[in-house]
């Protein structure tokens, strides 16, 4: 009894897992508008309605795809930057904290890809739940940018909220035009600090 109990909530959970690969997916190419409940359930080869056994609609389906791409990129990064050693300069907590970033972006899938791109297109109850690991998210970097700021690493007049969001935009966008095949994404991110940081003047 207990092990027929396991390998029904064993199957549950696979199956569940499938809805949340393929809605990711779907999100990420089609945009929330423009993927239905029953766009996901032909693409699972399910009935629209077994949708709802597992998921209320499709905003706690989005919502959890949401949290869970946030929370890969928070954890990635959190992980690159722990693992400096102690007394690490600025630029290389930013070196690793936007390796991170991109990694979580262009290597873990379309949950993270999903929470960027579609964000602006959730509706209201789900953005806001979805705010706060977004400004837990982007605290990290306030703390990371003050703390320069502070020690005179960044110049007193720098804006430092127009330069988080600045570079942050920059890594986001990276989305759009990352191809296998070239760059590395930490050669990626090396440049697009460097721009930032040391700037291109010759």
């Amino acid at each position: 009894m207990l092990k027929e109990k396991s390998t029904q909530t064993n199957k549950v959970k696979k199956t569940r897992e499938r809805i949340l690969d393929t809605s990711a997916a779907l999100f990420s190419k089609q945009g929330y508008n423009g993927t239905a409940l029953r766009d996901i359930a032909s693409a699972l080869d399910m009935k629209a309605g077994s949708l709802y056994y597992h998921f209320d609609s499709k905003e706690q389906l989005v919502l959890e795809i949401l949290k869970i791409g946030l929370e890969n990129i928070i954890n990635t990064v959190i992980t690159r930057v722990n693992a400096l050693p102690e007394g690490s300069s600025t630029k290389e907590v930013l070196l690793e904290a936007a390796k991170g970033h991109l990694a979580a972006l262009l290597e873990k899938g379309d949950y993270t890809s999903t929470s960027i791109r579609n964000y602006g297109q959730m509706p209201d109850a789900v953005q806001e739940e979805g705010r706060v690991l977004r400004d837990r998210y982007e605290n990290m970097w306030r703390k990371w940018l003050v703390e320069a700021q502070n020690k005179g690493d960044i110049k007193a007049s720098t804006d430092l909220k127009i330069f988080r969001l600045s570079l942050l935009g920059a890594l986001n966008r990276t989305l759009a035009w990352y191809s296998p095949g070239g760059k590395s994404i930490d050669e990626i991110a090396e440049a697009q600090v460097g721009f930032f940081w040391d700037g291109i003047k010759s």
